[in-house]
């Protein structure tokens, strides 16, 4: 699928440095001060790297995750990730998908990078036959609270990450029918 001079397809384990790389950059510019700097300057583009290999390379071992990338100017600008959900919870209440990832540079923004991926992840959901989806989002990470608001996402549940001293409140946004956020983010998507 493209737009304009971006294209997303599916990820390649030979793309997981690149993941990596702009999935670290992508923490330090959206994550600081929301978490600990500590957390922030643990980030590891080679740990990254062997996680994204892994995840590439048997998607099985991962509960079926399929990782898609954004590419703008030869460059990975986005990427997003979908697969079953890990959430027991969530599950449990009917969202057997689940977005585990979506990451946008900064400089990338506001351009329907976002939507896209949102659109290309929902499609592939929907053709596993999947109904419903959530995902986890940091509670202080507005920018992207409001974004899954207007691809019409509902709060539906909220937990807390405790990492040592540092207690981290997600909450979980959910769409019952995956048709309405691919509808949702295709309808507001720049059109190639």
């Amino acid at each position: 699928m493209s737009y304009e001079n971006r294209t997303i397809r599916k990820g390649i384990v030979s793309d997981a440095p690149n993941i990596a790389r702009m999935h670290v950059a992508s923490w330090l510019e959206t994550y600081e001060g929301i978490v600990p700097d500590e957390m922030l300057a643990a980030l590891s583009v080679p740990r990254r790297t062997a996680a994204w290999e892994d995840i590439l390379r048997d998607p099985t071992k991962h509960n079926d995750t399929v990782v898609y990338v954004n590419e703008a100017r030869d460059t990975i600008a986005g990427f997003g990730a979908c697969g079953g959900q890990r959430d027991l919870s969530l599950r449990n209440q009917g969202f057997e998908g689940e977005i585990g990832s979506l990451y946008v540079l900064r400089t990338f923004q506001r351009r329907g990078i976002g939507r896209a991926l949102m659109s290309v992840l929902a499609s592939d959901l929907l053709g596993r036959g999947l109904h419903g989806v959530a995902l986890w989002v940091l509670q202080e990470n507005i920018p992207a609270r409001r974004f899954y608001e207007q691809c019409a996402g509902k709060i539906i549940g909220e937990k807390k990450d405790v990492r040592g001293e540092t207690v981290l409140i997600e909450v979980a946004y959910g769409w019952t029918d995956i048709e309405v956020l691919r509808h949702r983010v295709q309808s507001r998507a720049p059109r190639p």
